[in-house]
């Protein structure tokens, strides 16, 4: 990663292709390049090229992978955003987390190849040989950080215009270099043995290419920021893939090039790659006169632009991954502080500047390591949600999406995996690694167990308010939650909790809730809640178990919904659908998706036929094909049928008659919830599973769906709401979800 992403602040709402490519370019060719490939040659050998070229595949799926997310989830937050919808609250925090570490030790990855370059020009360019250069490296480092944090501090930042020439200069440094190193390589008579017989291509076996790979993995950091310029660019289904391509394998192209030019080019006793591994951090530096003129002083100069301008964009991004972190409760409100002068979050560039001075003090290629493990972690979060929200949102409309999921991002998972392992277990200090990451990881869980969880949940009681309640008689035992949005399925969804009520010798509590946009004061809804009081009251009236009501004022439905499920903790939440969303982001509705991912309890979906009422019932249709939901659906269907004396058929639909054993299997094990019920069991032979199910569903007056013939890991992402069934049938149909704890899981 360079840290010229400050780019982006200059960005049109009219990106084309070329715009979006050298922001790419920006964002991975600079200050990793100068520093880590005479260390990563040392580590590799000649096989560093290959390193490049393996690193730069997988930074591609990775680079796809943060395209299609980018153009399905575009909100601002990116990767935080789109963990958080694909595997919780928690795991979105992580990711936030991770990356704020991520970019504040890549600062001081940063910052430590600029005291290299630093304590190197002064020793050897204005003959201060007498003072250690270790010292120098430590103190430069220290002080340019320190200096960029208060630079940050005033308000000071480099505009697009100056990004852009830098990152010219950056490339057109490289480029030069290389060319002449090529050009040298190329003059060498046998100058292949350099490569495959000194004494091999691969001298330190595989091993010693993923570490390489690990090591520089941070160069190939940067693709995300074209992601995330989906609404400012042209045709971005197109563009950005393309963009995502070319500057990745121009950044790939421009490694390869100088690598190959620092191993072939240079003439020493032994072996050119071991020789470069020696001199480490300063590689480029102190061979860049056998391939140029003035190459040193050139490298040197290429050096303190990338990492100056490198420094000046991570405490810029680091400092507001902080602040945003604050403003969304995860961290202490004081983050998100702006000093009243300089306009500039104060203490969060100061809490980022405190992580980053620390980690100058360690050596480069730990900090490289560490910065390196972060971004792998991300990355790891990233290609998994984008499995996860492939099975668990099918709905999402993607501008684009990445070929060959789920393989691709599996396979990018376990190279990552891979190439983490073999650089915790291979480079010095890797119990100060590992103990960095470990302490990290653990850190946050426990920030956000023992306070950002808290926290978020108190902001989020000023944005919800209960204006009435009632209790009902019991409130202990089982409980269900009924939501009511609107008033003409209400009696529909009373009469179904009160059916389930009874079998369970449970209660109910009823739940209203009144939205307001931002503008609106809550104070505004006293004259509808009077209203509404009496509308809570008769459906309370309505059913013969214990109930009760609460009314509820908030700007958003589910999350005033979800507060209520954590106040109240039930068994079951019942919820009624008015219909199809015209929402493409949305399978059954903005308010239903969010419930049904995240309610902690049993949840059921009723869409009533408005002709026929639930007390009509005479013929139950189950289709099933087993698993949890599938029993919770034959419950109910089960209540329902000894309530209103109704048949029950279970169904079942194969795509051959070898299917019929199957379907059996399946009938057996719920025989057991349909004692004292007159069942029986229907098996036919179809193409077109949901046409069946449609056709069947006419001839009965209530369907409950909780089946699947799909294996648990997919039914579990995916919901096992069969949405199709019901818009092809006009029957009454019940939908189940059953909540599936750990130890379900587990089981599994």
């Amino acid at each position: 990663m360079s840290g010229d992403n400050e780019i982006r602040v200059s960005l049109s709402r009219d990106l084309t292709l070329f715009d979006i490519t050298m922001i790419g370019i920006a964002g991975m060719i600079g200050a990793g390049i100068f520093a880590l490939t005479g260390i990563a040659t040392g580590i590799a050998g000649p096989a560093v090229l290959l390193a490049f070229l393996l690193n730069g595949i997988v930074a591609t799926f990775t680079g796809l992978a943060y395209a299609e997310l980018g153009s399905a989830i575009p909100e601002a937050g990116g990767s935080y955003l789109w963990v958080k919808e694909g595997i919780g609250n928690h795991f979105g925090f992580l990711a936030g987390w991770v990356d704020w570490a991520a970019h504040t030790i890549a600062c001081s990855l940063y910052a430590v190849t600029f005291g290299a370059f630093f304590s190197e020009f002064v020793i050897h360019f204005l003959g201060y040989d007498d003072i250690s250069q270790a010292t120098l490296m430590t103190v430069s480092a220290f002080g340019i950080v320190t200096l960029m944090a208060y630079l940050n501090y005033l308000g000071a930042k480099e505009s697009g215009r100056i990004g852009g020439l830098v990152t010219l200069f950056k490339v057109a440094i490289l480029a030069v270099f290389a060319g002449f190193g090529i050009y040298r390589t190329f003059l060498t008579p046998d100058w292949s043995a350099a490569f495959l017989a000194d004494p091999s291509f691969l001298p330190n076996g595989f091993g010693g290419l993923l570490v390489a790979m690990g090591l520089t993995f941070i160069a190939f950091e940067g693709y995300e920021i074209i992601a995330q310029s989906g609404e400012e660019v042209k045709n971005p289904e197109k563009n950005i893939p393309r963009a995502v391509l070319l500057s990745l394998w121009i950044a790939v192209i421009v490694y390869i090039m100088v690598a190959f030019a620092l191993i072939g080019a240079i003439k020493v006793d032994g072996p050119s790659w071991i020789y470069l591994g020696e001199l480490g951090e300063f590689s480029m530096i102190r061979v860049a006169d056998q391939i140029m003129a003035f190459g040193s002083i050139l490298i040197i100069a290429g050096g303190f632009v990338s990492t100056i301008s490198a420094m000046n964009a991570t405490v810029y991004s680091s400092s507001r991954v902080a602040f945003a972190l604050g403003r969304m409760g995860y961290l202490p409100e004081a983050l998100s502080r702006i000093n009243e002068k300089r306009r500039t979050p104060h203490y969060a560039i100061l809490f980022s500047y405190f992580i980053i001075a620390t980690m100058t003090f360690a050596p480069i290629e730990t900090v490289a390591s560490a910065a390196n493990i972060m971004f792998l972690i991300l990355f790891i979060l990233v290609n998994s949600v984008l499995i996860i929200l492939r099975f668990r949102r099918p709905d999402l409309k993607r501008a684009f999406k990445m070929p060959f999921a789920p393989y691709l991002p599996v396979i990018a998972i376990i190279v990552q995996l891979v190439i983490g392992y073999y650089l915790v277990t291979s480079i010095e200090h890797t119990t100060f690694i590992a103990g960095i990451t470990v302490f990290w990881v653990l850190a946050g869980s426990f920030f956000y167990f023992s306070y950002s969880e808290k926290e978020i949940k108190r902001r989020s009681k000023h944005l919800i308010k209960k204006v009435y309640e009632e209790k009902p008689f019991a409130e202990k035992g089982y409980k269900i939650l009924v939501p009511i949005k609107n008033i003409a399925n209400a009696g529909d969804l009373a009469k179904l909790a009160n059916i389930i009520a009874k079998e369970k010798n449970g209660h109910i509590v009823f739940l209203k809730v009144l939205t307001f946009p931002e503008q609106t004061p809550l104070s505004a809804s006293d004259e509808i809640v009077r209203e509404r009081k009496s509308m809570m009251r008769d459906l309370i009236s309505s059913v013969d178990v214990p109930a009760g009501g609460i009314i509820k004022v908030g700007r958003n439905a589910s999350d005033s919904i979800l507060d209520t499920i954590d106040e109240e903790k039930p068994d079951m939440l019942v919820m009624g659908w008015r219909g199809r969303t015209f929402r493409r982001d949305f399978v059954l509705g903005s308010t239903l998706d969010p419930l049904l991912l995240k309610a902690p309890c049993d949840v059921v979906v009723g869409r009533f036929n408005p002709g026929k009422k639930l007390e009509d019932t005479r013929n139950i249709l189950l289709p099933t094909a087993g698993g949890p939901h599938a029993s919770l659906a034959a419950e109910l269907a089960r209540d329902l049928a000894v309530n209103e004396k109704a048949n029950v058929t279970m169904f079942n639909v194969g795509r051959s008659a070898g299917d019929e054993s199957r379907a059996k299997v399946a009938f057996r094990n719920l025989e057991p919830f349909f004692e004292g019920v007159e069942y029986s069991e229907k098996f036919v032979v179809s193409d077109n599973v949901e046409k069946s199910l449609s056709t069947e569903a006419k001839d009965n007056d209530v369907v409950f769906i909780g089946s699947t013939t799909r294996p648990f890991l997919k039914n579990f992402l995916m919901g096992l709401f069969p949405e199709k069934i019901i818009n092809n049938t006009d029957t009454t149909v019940i939908m189940t979800r059953k909540w599936v704890k750990l130890m379900d899981v587990i089981k599994k």
